[in-house]
C-alpha cells in the first residue's frame, strides 16, 4: 500500500506540471490573442472564428473540468437554442445562407461555455488576460473608426458607413457597443487610480470613447453612459473605506469634467455637429409611420407567435420588406419557441446569476461589477437591435457566468476577504 502510494504521488504532481505547462504555453497565449483579434469583423469568417477554434483545441489538448453550475447556460443556450435553430431551419433547407445562420448561431453560444469554463478556472488570472487584450482589440477597432471618419489615407469607405464610423465592424451599431466593456474597465482606473496608472487609463479611454462618439449610435451612447453608472454604484457601495469612497468621487468628478470637454470639443468640429444632431433627434423616419420598425413588429408578433418552429432564418425579412430590429421577436421567427425559449431564458438567468453573485465579496469582484454592468443594457438592447450574432453579447455572458461559477466555491471556502480586496482586484 506504501509503495503504491509513494508511485501515485509523483504521478499526479507530474500530471499537474503537465497541464500548467501546457495552460502556460497554449491555452493563456492562445485566449489573449483570440480576445485580441475580436475587432477585426470586417469580413467573414473573421481571425476570431479561427483563433476561437485554435483555443479550443488548446483546451482539449490542456483538459478541460466542467463546473455544474454552468449546466443551465449550457442547457438553454446551447441545447435548446441551437435544437430551435436546427429544427427552423429546415424549413428553408434549400437556403445556403440560412444553414451558415444557424451554424454562427450554434458555434457563438458554444464561445460562452468555453469563456465561462475558462474563467472559472481562475477568475483573476483569466479576466486579466482578457482585459489586457479587449482593450488592445477597443483601440485598434475606434483608431480605425476614427482614421476613417476624417478621411486619414482615403479609408473613409473602409472604416465609415451611412456618414458614422463603423472601425473595423461591418456596422456601426455592432461596433458601438462592443466598445463599452473595455472603456468601464478603463473608467475604474479612473475612479480608483492615480499617478502614471491614471494617465495610461486616460489616454486608451480618450480613443474608444472618441471612437463610441463618432459612431453616432444612440443605444450605445445610452448604453455607455447607464452601464457606467450602473458600476460606479456598485463600486461605490462595496468600497472597502471612506477614503477610498472619496477618492472614486474625485475620480468620478475629473472623469465626468474630462468627458464633457471631449464631447464639446468633437461636436465643434463642422462635420461631426451636423451629425451628431442629427442622430440626436430619438424620432428617426425609420422608426415611425404605418412602415417603420415599431409598426411593422406589432403587426408581424401574432403572425410570427402563431409558428412553432419559426419561421426560418431571414424569412422575416423576405416578408416584411425588413429586419426585426428586436433580438427577442427574432429569435421566435429565426429559432422557433424552443429556440426563443432556450435563448430569452438564458438572459434572464444571467440576469440573476450576475446580480447575485455581484454582491459576494471575491478578488475578482471589479470585473464582475464591470460585465454586469455591460451585460444589463447590452440584453436591453436587443429589445431595439438584434444581437443574436454579437460576439462580444456571448462574450460577456460568458464571463459572467465563469465568474459567478467562481465564486461559489469561494464563499463556502473563505472565511474572510481582505479588506482592500477590492483595490487589488482593479
Amino acid at each position: 500500500m506504501t509503495a503504491a502510494a509513494g508511485h501515485t504521488a509523483p504521478v499526479t504532481e507530474a500530471r499537474i506540471d503537465r497541464w500548467q505547462r501546457r495552460d502556460r504555453l497554449l491555452v493563456r497565449p492562445t485566449l489573449w490573442v483570440t480576445i485580441a483579434s475580436s475587432f477585426l469583423v470586417l469580413y467573414e469568417p473573421s481571425p476570431y472564428e479561427f483563433t476561437f477554434l485554435v483555443l479550443c483545441w488548446a483546451v482539449l489538448v490542456r483538459g478541460v473540468s466542467f463546473p455544474r453550475f454552468l449546466a443551465p447556460a449550457f442547457l438553454f443556450l446551447v441545447v435548446m437554442f441551437s435544437i430551435g435553430g436546427i429544427t427552423s431551419v429546415i424549413q428553408v433547407a434549400h437556403d445556403t445562407a440560412a444553414i451558415r445562420y444557424v451554424a454562427i448561431s450554434i458555434y457563438l453560444a458554444i464561445t460562452t461555455i468555453i469563456f465561462a469554463t475558462l474563467v472559472s478556472e481562475d477568475p483573476v488570472g483569466r479576466m486579466g488576460i482578457i482585459r489586457n487584450a479587449y482593450i488592445v482589440a477597443a483601440v485598434c477597432a475606434a483608431t480605425a473608426g476614427i482614421v476613417g471618419y476624417f478621411d486619414i489615407g482615403g479609408t473613409r469607405d473602409l472604416f465609415t458607413l451611412y456618414n458614422r464610423a463603423r472601425g473595423t465592424f461591418k456596422d456601426p451599431n455592432v461596433y458601438g457597443p462592443f466598445l463599452i466593456f473595455p472603456a468601464l474597465l478603463l473608467v475604474q482606473d479612473l475612479l480608483t487610480r492615480h499617478g502614471k496608472r491614471l494617465v495610461f487609463a486616460a489616454l486608451p479611454l480618450a480613443v474608444i470613447l472618441i471612437g463610441l462618439l463618432l459612431s453616432f449610435s444612440r443605444a450605445a451612447w445610452g448604453h455607455f453612459i447607464v452601464s457606467t453608472l450602473i458600476m460606479a454604484g456598485l463600486m461605490f457601495l462595496f468600497a472597502p473605506d471612506p477614503r477610498f469612497r472619496i477618492r472614486m468621487g474625485i475620480g468620478a468628478i475629473a472623469g465626468a469634467m474630462i468627458f464633457a470637454g471631449l464631447i464639446v470639443a468633437i461636436i465643434a468640429v463642422p462635420q461631426v455637429g451636423k451629425v451628431f444632431q442629427e442622430r440626436a433627434d430619438l424620432s428617426q423616419s425609420y422608426d415611425v409611420g404605418e412602415t417603420g420598425r415599431f409598426a411593422t413588429q406589432a403587426r408581424s408578433l401574432p403572425d410570427v407567435i402563431e409558428r412553432p418552429f419559426g419561421l426560418g432564418p431571414f424569412a422575416y425579412s423576405k416578408l416584411y420588406k425588413q429586419d426585426p430590429h428586436n433580438v427577442y421577436l427574432n429569435s421566435v421567427a429565426s429559432y422557433g419557441w424552443i429556440g426563443a425559449l432556450g435563448y430569452i431564458t438564458f438572459v434572464v438567468l444571467t440576469w440573476l446569476v450576475g446580480i447575485r453573485f455581484a454582491f459576494v465579496r471575491t478578488p475578482w469582484q471589479a470585473y464582475h461589477f464591470a460585465a454586469l454592468a455591460t451585460f444589463l443594457p447590452l440584453s436591453l438592447e436587443g429589445f431595439i437591435i438584434d444581437t443574436d450574432h454579437w460576439r462580444h453579447f456571448f462574450l460577456i455572458g460568458g464571463l459572467l457566468w465563469g465568474m459567478s461559477a467562481a465564486a461559489v466555491p469561494y464563499r463556502h471556502a473563505a472565511t474572510q476577504v481582505p479588506p482592500r480586496y477590492l483595490r487589488a482586484a482593479m
